[in-house]
């Protein structure tokens, strides 16, 4: 017999979860690209994984992939699934509801007919009524369990490492393509952190990782991870930063 408790807390991790990654015995990890595309970086991306073979996710910004239409066809042309990051980057708890809808909507219009039903806002912050709100739209919010830390680490062995050491079945990864902010948020970085748009570093860690995975992990994308086991939603919220 169900238990409705259970139900219930199904149903709430539904609509106010966010996936982080999936539960599965299979060999697959889902390689997430945020802030892009860009017309320098994006295609060494698509290049490295068309040598080894994998398949990823792109997160894209609107505004980014309006000047680069092609770039986005490409993408798409290599088997990759596009997803939302908003229209220009703004990070949502700061923003009125109307604002939200109006940035999701047009990045939508931007990746037609290639987006799939997959956001993550910029940054990965969100409140629990811009989550309500992404529900409603339709989508699905991907968060990520393994994140390189590329956007402020220098050295690729260290990005590698750590990710070769916490990978598991069913983990999604959290990368950057380009760092569409040049990686200073409108509200500040940790001083600690220094930003690094030179996406060097992050290219050699990658073709580190899928050299050393190479037969042990398939590369997929999030919509074909999310088919392979049972994605694990998280309540993923910070305060409120201005009125909703």
């Amino acid at each position: 017999m169900v238990n409705p408790k259970s139900l219930l807390a199904a149903s709430v991790r539904k609509v106010l979860g966010s996936v982080t990654h999936v539960i599965t015995a299979d060999p697959v990890v889902a390689l997430t690209f945020d802030d892009g595309p860009d017309p320098e970086s994006t295609p060494r991306v698509l290049a490295l994984l068309e040598k080894y073979q994998a398949r990823g996710t792109f997160f894209v910004v609107g505004h980014a992939a309006a000047s680069c239409p092609d770039l986005v066809k490409r993408i798409a042309a290599g088997g990759h699934a596009i997803g939302i990051h908003s229209w220009d980057h703004r990070a949502f708890p700061g923003l009125s509801s109307g604002e939200r809808r109006r940035q999701i909507r047009a990045c939508e219009r931007a990746l037609q007919p290639y987006v799939s039903r997959l956001f993550r806002p910029p940054y990965g912050e969100q409140t629990v009524l811009s989550r309500l709100e992404a529900f409603a739209m339709g989508y699905e919010v991907v968060g990520w369990n393994l994140n390189s830390g590329d956007w402020h680490e220098s050295r690729p062995s260290v990005m590698s490492q750590y990710l070769l050491d916490m990978v598991e079945p069913g983990a999604i990864v959290l990368l950057h393509d380009t760092l569409f902010d040049k990686g200073i948020p409108a509200h500040g970085v940790d001083p600690e952190h220094q930003s690094w748009p030179d996406r060097q570093a992050m290219l050699d860690a990658l073709e580190t990782v899928l050299d050393r995975l190479r037969g042990r992990y398939r590369f997929v994308t999030v919509p074909e991870l999310l088919g392979a086991g049972r994605p694990r939603r998280t309540f993923w919220f910070k305060p409120t930063l201005a009125a909703a």
